[in-house]
């Protein structure tokens, strides 16, 4: 490689370290909102269809059977109401399993391909993770980035450029006469 182009060629590949660290950090944080936002829509919406075909349907039928069994179809409702409540409750507590874990999977499984995609990255908290290493990433790259344009100034400086040109002017002057006296 040239001398004269190294400084370029570290800015060069710095600044593509950089930019592949954003966009890495562009789609964990796409990945995450997209299932966040995703999950509680899909989960209140099959709350909303559970709630309503159960309701409709199951509550109906059963009140009236329990209501013919306990004679007392007010019993009868109050026990569907519960068994309902109880559905409820554990379709809340199970909502991060059942639809968010499933939501990074599929977003990460669209957004990056199966060899570039980061380890771990089936979960949130995988997906936490993945966004630390991403930002950490970032910072690295960006001073990376950062020295190579402070060295490449220094290396450009017209102090270094015309030390530079002499030393070489130099060099070529004694290598030129070396070469002469091998050449008698």
């Amino acid at each position: 490689m040239n001398r004269f182009l190294a400084p370029a060629d570290k800015v060069v590949h710095e600044t593509r370290g950089y930019i592949d660290a954003q966009i890495d950090n562009v789609k964990l944080r796409s990945v995450k909102g997209l299932s966040q936002g995703t999950s509680a829509i899909a989960g209140l919406l099959l709350i909303f269809i559970i709630v309503g075909a159960l309701v409709t349907a199951l509550s109906f039928a059963v009140v009236l059977w329990l209501g013919e069994v306990l004679h007392s179809y007010a019993l009868a409702a109050f026990i569907m109401s519960g068994v309902l409540l109880l559905v409820l409750v554990v379709l809340i507590l199970l909502r991060k399993h059942l639809f968010k874990n499933s939501f990074v999977a599929m977003y990460t499984d669209i957004l990056y391909e199966p060899e570039s995609k980061p380890e771990g990255l089936k979960t949130a908290e995988g997906l936490d993770l993945a966004i630390h290493h991403a930002e950490s990433r970032i910072k690295e790259e960006g001073e990376d980035l950062s020295h190579a344009f402070t060295d490449m100034k220094e290396f450009y400086s017209p102090k270094n450029l015309l030390s530079d040109a002499l030393l070489a002017l130099v060099y070529r002057l004694f290598n030129g006469k070396d070469k002469k006296k091998q050449d008698d």
